[in-house]
């Protein structure tokens, strides 16, 4: 019956495959970037949607087997793009690269300038901005120079900027192994229709700055110097990354910045005749125009004055900014505070092309963002600027389009962090770095069924580890503990709140960790989670999530959608088996002991106290509660989940007293009460 859950997860994964290649074929097709804009936005929409499909219906496998599926499916979806037409952007790169490879200054005149009239051929033709002094740094430059001596054609810097894409990819399951995070969540840099558009099709360079942004940040999880040499080599590829210098600023890490000037300097001095129009090239690209961007149009939709809303915008990132940073310095983790301040960036930047979300995409993989992720599937509108241009005579698009593209966004990030402003004002954690933990089974009555479950806990525990059987007090007590030795038996109020906060009350351990008793956990389950203690000191709540023992595509939409619940909301299910942080609990007022809901109010309390840390190490889980009348009981979850965020909306105590009636839905007939 394995075989069959296993079929019907690959199945939905390779019809996700199918679809996102589909779409790039005749992405690939299209002649130019400005031809077909509606069907660039379907295609782009299309893929977007497809990534989600292979993220969560990623076949269950091992973490060898899991690498290779996502690279070669990654590699498949970029050849089938080779044929797609490069960016304007690409002209530039190899106009100036022969400036460079023949030994000339491309620092010292705009393109349109009389020095370079023997060069105007049609690559010049191709490129944008001729007017305007180029912004590029010098060490991309010096890149750009030396693929034109290689092969001086537009085939050559998509070469290039696949090479950035497939090394960031390759850097990013290094991270996802180190941050203990599942490998499948690659994918949504992999397969993100941002990524592949941007870098496989169009070849812009970015995905370099991002390969060594990645390097960075994986040799400063590691407190390795080169990490500032990797900070360097991204700044030269791209000036966006100098916002990150200080994050990586630390006690530990002032001693090699030294570093840092080097790789700044350096790559400058062959052309530092003529920098001052480099730095006037930097500054003509920053104030020219606006577009596509969430806060400048906002407020310039207001008809506020557009030097009033540069200025506003340039205050609120410098705000921002500085919020991150000190966050930072206390403590904030470096993947998480440079999401922030690229995010930052982004909001407040006049103009945002699509591929500029490449820059965090990345770091979206790590930490997976609702909002990041969204915004990737809604940028398919940015494409209408073509029509804009078709119709009307200038590329573009109103506001109202940018509210489409960006609404969506804002929404997602505000349910995503809805516990942030709760979290920002509770007491910071006390540091737990005790893996210790505690186990609760809560039944109906323990009886010898208990035993295989038991036998696998103990499997990858060792006899101190407390495991406490909480039965129903009106059962009765049970006369099979000598069927569940090495365990502890107490006796609760009916309702799996009410005992899973009898079992906390009587355990000592640091962690709770809370089975439900038609489970079975993988082997060696406990190193996982003691690695995502050591690796995330601001854990309130560690998830491993579920996989049914049968399924077919009711199971598999139940175990997608309860992914994604606790991936981009931070609510679990008891059936994903939690484990509980005690210090956050009591900090937060203590385990629900509630007949119903227990799961998800505990699930609110403990994201509001710290981090919710989703390891993908899923355990097998009984289907047999959803063996019978499917719909029903699907539809009854929804509604009930549904109506109790609405009554929490309300506080705690409204919470509790519907928790009560639902106990009387859920379980019509308490006799057929299954824990």
């Amino acid at each position: 019956m394995r075989s069959k859950h296993l079929n019907s997860r690959n199945v939905a994964w390779a019809i996700c495959l199918i679809i996102s290649a589909v779409a790039c074929i005749i992405w690939s097709q299209i002649p130019s970037i400005e031809s077909l804009p509606r069907l660039r936005i379907a295609l782009f929409a299309i893929q977007g949607f497809s990534m989600l499909g292979l993220v969560f219906f990623f076949p269950k496998t091992n973490h060898r087997t899991a690498l290779k599926l996502i690279l070669l499916s990654a590699v498949l979806l970029r050849v089938l793009l080779w044929p797609a037409p490069v960016s304007d952007d690409v002209n530039r790169y190899l106009w100036e690269g022969k400036i460079v490879a023949s030994g000339e200054n491309p620092y010292s005149a705009p393109a349109d300038d009389a020095r370079w009239e023997n060069r105007r051929d049609a690559i010049w033709e191709g490129m944008n901005h001729h007017d305007r002094p180029t912004a590029y740094p010098p060490g991309v430059q010096w890149l750009m120079g030396a693929t034109t001596m290689i092969s001086p054609s537009l085939k050559s810097f998509k070469i290039l900027a696949l090479v950035g894409d497939l090394t960031a990819l390759l850097i990013l399951f290094a991270l996802l192994r180190q941050q203990i995070a599942p490998i499948r969540w690659a994918g949504f840099y992999a397969f993100n229709p941002i990524i592949l558009n941007a870098f496989a099709a169009e070849a812009h360079f970015d995905s370099l700055m991002i390969a060594a942004m990645l390097g960075a940040v994986l040799a400063a999880q590691y407190r390795k110097k080169s990490a500032w040499l990797w900070l360097g080599i991204a700044i030269q590829i791209k000036l966006i990354c100098l916002v990150l210098v200080p994050l990586f600023l630390t006690k530990k890490s002032l001693r090699s910045s030294w570093i840092l000037p080097l790789i700044l300097i350096l790559p400058g001095l062959p052309f530092l005749s003529a920098l001052p129009n480099w730095l006037t090239g930097i500054r003509e690209f920053a104030g020219s125009g606006a577009f596509n961007a969430p806060l400048f149009s906002l407020l310039a939709s207001q008809e506020m004055h557009l030097e009033i809303v540069r200025s506003i915008c340039f205050i609120a990132f410098g705000l921002f900014a500085a919020t991150i940073c000190i966050a930072r310095w206390r403590g904030l983790a470096l993947i998480d505070s440079a999401l922030w301040m690229l995010g930052a960036l982004l909001v407040c930047s006049p103009i945002v092309h699509f591929w500029y979300l490449a820059w965090l995409l990345p770091l979206a993989a790590l930490r997976p963002s609702f909002a990041w992720i969204t915004l990737s599937i809604t940028m398919a509108v940015y494409f209408i600027a073509w029509e804009t241009q078709a119709h009307f005579g200038w590329w573009g698009f109103e506001y109202q389009i940018a509210a489409i593209i960006w609404l969506p966004w804002l929404m997602a990030a505000i349910a995503q962090h809805r516990f942030l402003p709760t979290r920002l004002l509770a007491k910071p954690l006390t540091p737990q770095p005790s893996p210790r933990f505690s186990i609760v089974i809560p039944v109906l009555k323990a009886g010898p069924e208990l035993q295989p479950l038991i036998t696998s806990l103990r499997k990858d525990t060792t006899d101190e580890t407390e495991i406490i059987v909480v039965e129903v007090a009106s059962q009765g007590a049970s006369s099979s503990q000598d069927n569940i030795a090495g365990t502890r038996l107490i006796t609760a109020p009916r309702g799996r709140g009410n005992q899973i906060a009898a079992g906390i009350s009587v355990s000592s351990a640091p962690w709770i960790l809370v089975v439900h008793s038609d489970c079975l956990p993988n082997a060696n389950f406990t190193e996982p989670f003691q690695q995502a203690v050591a690796i995330h000191p601001n854990a309130s709540l560690i998830i491993f999530g579920q996989r049914f023992d049968k399924t077919g595509i009711g199971s598999l939409m139940i175990e997608t959608l309860n992914e994604l619940r606790v991936v981009f909301g931070g609510v679990a299910f008891g059936d994903q088996t939690m484990v509980l942080r005690r210090s956050a609990l009591e900090q937060s007022g203590g385990f629900p002991a509630q007949p119903l809901m227990e799961d998800v109010e505990a699930s609110m309390r403990l994201a509001s106290q710290g981090d919710v840390i989703y390891l993908g190490e899923e355990w097998t889980v009984s289907a047999k509660k959803w063996s019978s009348n499917f719909l029903s009981r699907f539809f009854l979850v929804i509604r009930l989940v549904a109506s109790y965020q609405l009554a929490r909306l309300r506080g705690k105590a409204r919470a509790a007293a519907v928790s009560e009636k639902m106990y009387s839905q859920y379980y019509p007939s308490r006799d057929q009460e299954k824990t």
